[in-house]
């Protein structure tokens, strides 16, 4: 069978949600003008292949946390008390600031993403510590930034190849010294990430950085 893109949709998702608003990860802010403008300039290339509307900064997602609750009742919900212990592992193995490349586009059956080099190990200790003893944690992960979500079933070999003969960004290597804890809207697909706090690999130390957002969405 031919390989073939996969359709987003825009919709509530009422069932998945259950009436929760906020979803949160523990990600990369890569949310620099270079990596902006390649996104918009790939997308404007190819606009038919996209769903409209996304408006999710550059970043990437280093762990799932869930729907954030002061206390778990449900499967995918994720109690202050895991954040907490999360926060306390970064602290114990205080990992080091490291190196990555972002590379040539690739994607995945639902989204195009401009691929990443990790070239210290460093993403790969950040969800060794985030996961604990959960061993299944990298299981199929690819570390990626996404800048697209298909609208139609398309081919995906041509896709690929007009993603890559149109790519503005040549191989770009970032520090990263921070690590970012982010929620977004989870009624929209594609919205926007909005940055709570985050961990700085230096000083060893989480700051909340919207403590109103904070405090709501642990309520």
């Amino acid at each position: 069978m031919p390989l073939l893109t996969q359709p987003c949709e825009q919709k509530d998702f009422v069932d998945w949600r259950q009436g929760r608003r906020y979803f949160a990860v523990w990600a990369l802010d890569l949310d620099r003008p270079d990596l902006r403008q390649a996104s918009a300039e790939i997308r404007a290339a190819l606009a038919a292949y996209w769903l409209p509307g996304y408006a999710r900064q550059p970043h990437l997602t280093i762990g799932i946390c869930g729907f954030p609750e002061a206390v778990s009742r449900r499967a995918d919900d994720y109690g202050f008390a895991h954040f907490s212990a999360q926060c306390q592992a970064l602290v114990a193995a205080a990992p080091a600031s490291f190196c990555l490349e972002i590379g040539a586009p690739d994607s995945f059956a639902s989204a195009a993403y401009f691929s990443v080099r990790d070239l210290a190990g460093g993403i790969a200790q950040l969800r060794q510590i985030l996961a604990g003893e959960d061993n299944d944690a990298d299981a199929g992960f690819v570390p990626h930034v996404t800048f697209g979500l298909y609208q139609a079933v398309l081919p995906l070999p041509e896709v690929l190849a007009e993603l890559r003969a149109r790519n503005p960004l040549p191989p770009l290597q970032l520090t990263v010294g921070k690590l970012a804890w982010m929620v977004y809207e989870a009624a929209v697909i594609g919205g926007p990430l909005l940055k709570v706090g985050e961990f700085d690999l230096a000083s060893g130390r989480f700051e909340v950085l919207a403590d109103e957002l904070f405090a709501r969405v642990f309520e």
